[in-house]
């Protein structure tokens, strides 16, 4: 069966085609912070961290962070770039020049977004059923895990973690301040969008944030 939404997708972005648009980036993350304030009641129902909100906040905060880059690109630049970088590719981090420790930091959300969103979670091949290739994830203690390096949880149980929910959190909040202060001209149109992440969602403490 043929599928012609990315095709679709991509003219509306090439063409500045006469009609409504809105910014919808702040409407995505305050479903993110919904969807955290529920992560903390479930883990701490649970053992602390255990939370399955995460498949769903993952994948929403990079939806978020390109429809960023959409409106500060093409809704309120009209001189911008002919199309808005795909936070997918390199060009998004060329662009903005993300620093090297925050574009690998990108790169490990993506590929955790996409064990989400296009399901492996058959056996890995490591003694702890996580892949190599998002090993730097697991060093940072950032996953639901037993500890245990020669037998672990399944690789999407790993990823039950309220520990990688708010760490892919704080992530997203510095890319979303790079793009934003990247054009001292446009900055002071989108700089709150920051006080987003100051919500009482997004509170870790009472009486405190977590950035």
């Amino acid at each position: 069966m043929s599928r012609h939404g990315t095709q679709d997708r991509k003219r509306r972005l090439e063409h500045r085609y006469v009609g409504q648009g809105a910014s919808s980036s702040q409407d995505l993350l305050v479903l993110v912070a919904r969807l955290f304030e529920l992560s903390k009641r479930s883990a701490a129902r649970a053992d602390g961290n255990w939370s399955t909100f995460t498949y769903a906040g993952l994948p929403m905060l990079l939806a978020a962070l390109q429809a960023l880059v959409v409106e500060y690109e093409h809704l309120l630049n009209p001189g911008g770039p002919t199309v808005p970088a795909d936070i997918n590719r390199p060009e998004f981090v060329e662009q903005y020049r993300i620093p090297e420790n925050l574009a690998s930091d990108l790169d490990d959300l993506i590929e955790l977004r996409n064990e989400i969103m296009h399901p492996a979670h058959v056996p890995t091949g490591t003694s702890d059923n996580w892949p190599e290739y998002l090993r730097r994830v697991k060093n940072l203690g950032l996953l639901n895990s037993t500890g245990t390096p020669n037998g672990d949880y399944d690789l999407l149980g790993q990823i039950a973690s309220h520990r990688l929910f708010e760490w892919a959190i704080g992530v997203t909040r510095s890319l979303y301040e790079v793009v934003i202060l990247s054009d001292s001209r446009r900055t002071p149109l989108f700089v709150e969008f920051l006080q987003t992440f100051d919500s009482v969602w997004f509170s870790n403490l009472p009486g405190g944030v977590l950035w």
